[in-house]
């Protein structure tokens, strides 16, 4: 099982109500849709990551690579490119890929 987390850096405090509806309704209904991706936790960062700036993340499960890679070509990437149109350089994002290992 893999967690695969998405990022947001959204500018200005006008953005956050479009940004939330838009992950609510359009968003995250997307990522789940196929459910490739499972599990999903929308959080707030509670840590400063600039002036003007709010972060957020979705953290979701996957099984695998090979799955995820599926999931992009399917959904994310297409998905990715709808979310920039809508919001540009208002709300920079990056994926992270991890996986959870035991410490012995």
């Amino acid at each position: 099982m893999l967690i695969y987390n998405t990022s947001f850096h959204v500018e200005g405090e006008s953005m956050i109500g479009p940004f939330r509806t838009y992950m609510r309704d359009v968003y995250l209904p997307k990522v789940t849709e196929r459910g490739y991706l499972k599990n999903p936790r929308f959080v707030s960062l509670l840590t400063d990551i600039g002036e003007g700036l709010q972060g957020f993340a979705l953290m979701c499960e996957v099984d695998n690579v090979l799955t995820l890679k599926k999931w992009r070509k399917e959904i994310g990437d297409m998905l990715m490119s709808d979310f920039h149109a809508t919001f540009g350089e208002k709300v920079l994002t990056f994926s992270t890929s991890m996986k959870e290992i035991q410490l012995k």
